[in-house]
């Protein structure tokens, strides 16, 4: 996706003059309140910080994501900051951490939030992409860099999508793999849906594009959770199901992380479930 749909460049800090890991944190969970895209502050704080505190979002290589999951806000909403020097995340990798990603979403949009994050890191595991935005002189100098990189990728992300399952030239890809892409991408666009205002006639024929390449018998199940508790495809974080925030077995979280030829449910509320 283009990450410029969901940041605005008076929510880039290019300078966050914080000088620990919970500053940092206050800093842009109260930017975002304060340019009006959520209308507390506290709710998404004790989350954040509550998840910092049960495992870093600092995810490696000078880069951190923290978020939180809010009822109420109307859409996904994203705050960046910059630390040149670098900031002590208690990171993955032990490495302090120059940009922070600070998300907040609505539950309505788990998918849109699996997909900014994994485009956020996907981007910036490019050296050329970090060391730009890093070398970036203004707030808006930053969004530029973000938008044209985002844009790039995006675009050749979904030339990826269209070849499944129409391209003989992409062999040895589990149907349970590509199965669990189309099933995230169309989770997407049905809520791109909801939350679009215009271009919905464009976004139903992508539905329907998707809809007719999904294994029927899969898509029978992904219809019924639609309709009785969405969403109907959820990460697994530290062996918790996102879906109904049920810890799975250790045995059976073992077996969804090396089985890649099935698409597996949670034993307890059925959602198809995939590791992070």
């Amino acid at each position: 996706m283009v990450l410029t749909k969901y940041i605005r460049k008076s929510c880039i800090l290019p300078e966050l003059g914080a000088e620990n890991k919970s500053d940092a944190l206050r800093q842009l969970t109260h930017l975002l309140f304060d340019k009006r895209r959520m209308k507390g502050v506290g709710p998404a704080l004790d989350q954040i910080m509550a998840r910092e505190v049960a495992e870093t979002t600092g995810i490696g290589k000078h880069l951190a994501v923290p978020h939180a999951r809010i009822s109420g806000i109307k859409a996904l909403a994203c705050a960046v900051g910059r630390v040149r020097e670098g900031l002590d995340f208690m990171a993955l990798d032990k490495e302090p951490v120059q940009l922070i990603f600070l998300i907040c979403y609505p539950p309505t949009q788990q998918t849109t939030y699996l997909n900014f994050v994994a485009t956020v890191t996907r981007l910036l595991s490019n050296p050329k992409h970090f060391r730009t935005i890093l070398a970036a002189e203004t707030a808006d100098e930053m969004y530029a860099t973000i938008e044209s990189a985002s844009q790039t990728f995006t675009n050749d992300h979904v030339k990826y999508v269209r070849k499944l399952r129409t391209d003989p030239a992409i062999e040895n890809l589990p149907d349970a793999h590509v199965d669990l892409i189309l099933l995230a991408r169309l989770q997407l666009y049905e809520e791109m849906l909801d939350a679009s205002r215009s271009g919905k006639r464009q976004i139903r024929r992508d539905i329907e594009s998707i809809r007719g390449l999904v294994n029927p018998r899969i898509l029978k199940h992904y219809d019924r959770l639609m309709q009785a508790r969405p969403p109907a495809l959820v990460p697994v974080e530290g062996d918790t199901c996102q879906g109904c925030f049920m810890k799975l077995p250790s045995k059976f979280a073992q077996q969804v992380r090396q089985d890649t030829e099935h698409i597996h449910t949670c034993n307890n509320c059925s959602r198809f479930i995939y590791i992070v």
